[in-house]
């Protein structure tokens, strides 16, 4: 046995799973982006409250440039970019002239300046609380003491079992159990704390009251996503990937040339003779005809016909042929009175004829 295609194979194999083993699974990504659709990420919010007719900004930009159309700015777990000095003095020119900032803060990097601003530092751990039917693995569920605002009808919000935050602004009031989410007025603005992405992100979105507490956001105005700081201002070029594509490109090419079947001069096509469709399509019929079965296939294309009404319209098959055929017209799809011919009809050709009709409708 040749060991050639056995190493090439192998080659290949290697190749293939130190590719697999050298990137970050995109669908478990932990980056809190509205761009990312998976269990940590913001998306299902972001999508969310465009279809509640929210205007969704999301700003990667230095907070100095924000959007001057903004009413509410979320920053989530800001873990690549640190927000400088003269940012922090933007959000405070945002906030104080009527801004709302829903900040919240990361656990494992900090934020000095921001942090510094709202006197905000890491709280204690909550504990685990396991509720009967809830699907979330290491989370606790935290009392709202404080319905107002943003937690207006809310009584409880679920959330990571993990550490919570603690302000040490005199002003600031906590509004949930556990020091989980706080509150302070900063001039004509507000800003909302709490720890970790927890409250936004998707797996916890449906979550208690969680989606309550962003519902309130609708009618503040335009949203705006702080994306800037979830990643890093250099971009790590995935060279890996590049090097793994040439060594697969090149371990073709070296297997198709040792393997690939040599041709010889091109044959003439062999010449085929076949008996037309329209033929088979008569001898069909009359074969139709003479058994007599015309009846059954009229009944039977019918029925069929009614269960495509119901699986691609969701029209049911309870309906008359009368409710049907109003529901028909009535979208647009069909005269009134054109399913009503097709159903009273016996003839299998005419039949079939209407409701192919109706069909490309």
């Amino acid at each position: 046995m040749k060991k050639g295609p056995i190493v090439l194979g192998a080659l290949v194999l290697l190749s293939i799973v130190a590719s697999v083993a050298s990137q970050d699974p995109g669908s478990e990504s932990p980056i809190p982006s509205i761009t990312n659709n998976g269990p940590r990420g913001l998306g299902a919010l972001a999508t969310w409250l465009k279809e509640s007719g929210v205007q969704v900004i999301a700003h990667d930009a230095p907070l100095t440039q924000l959007p001057a159309e903004t009413r509410v700015l979320v920053i989530a777990a800001p873990s690549g970019e640190e927000i400088r000095e003269e940012e922090v003095q933007s959000l405070t020119h945002f906030v104080e002239g009527g801004g709302t900032l829903i900040y919240l803060m990361p656990r494992a990097s900090p934020q000095p300046s921001i942090n510094e601003w709202l006197w905000v530092h890491a709280g204690p751990v909550a504990p685990l609380v396991t509720e009967p039917g809830l699907e979330d693995v290491g989370g606790t569920t935290v009392q709202v003491t404080f319905a107002a605002g943003l937690l207006a009808g809310a009584k409880r919000l679920r959330l990571s079992a993990d550490r919570m935050l603690a302000v040490s602004d005199e002003h600031a009031v906590p509004v949930t159990s556990d020091g989980a989410v706080w509150w302070m007025k900063r001039g004509e603005g507000e800003v909302w704390l709490a720890a970790g992405p927890d409250l936004a992100e998707n797996a916890r979105l449906e979550l208690a009251d969680n989606a309550l507490f962003w519902s309130h956001l609708a009618g503040r105005g335009p949203v705006a996503f702080d994306e800037f700081h979830l990643h890093s201002g250099a971009t790590v070029v995935p060279v890996n990937l590049l090097v793994t594509g040439l060594q697969l490109g090149f371990l073709a090419a070296l297997f198709l040339w040792a393997r690939a079947t040599r041709l010889g001069p091109a044959r003439d096509v062999p010449a085929s003779w076949h008996r037309s469709s329209l033929e088979y399509v008569k001898a069909m019929a009359s074969l139709t005809r003479n058994a007599g079965v015309e009846a059954e296939l009229v009944v039977t294309l019918k029925a069929e016909f009614r269960k495509r009404l119901r699986d691609e319209l969701g029209i049911p098959l309870e309906w008359s042929w009368e409710e049907a055929d109003a529901e028909l017209a009535r979208r647009g799809v069909t005269d009134a009175g054109v399913l009503i011919g097709a159903a009273n009809d016996g003839a299998f050709v005419s039949v079939s004829q209407a409701l192919a009709r109706i069909e490309l409708r």
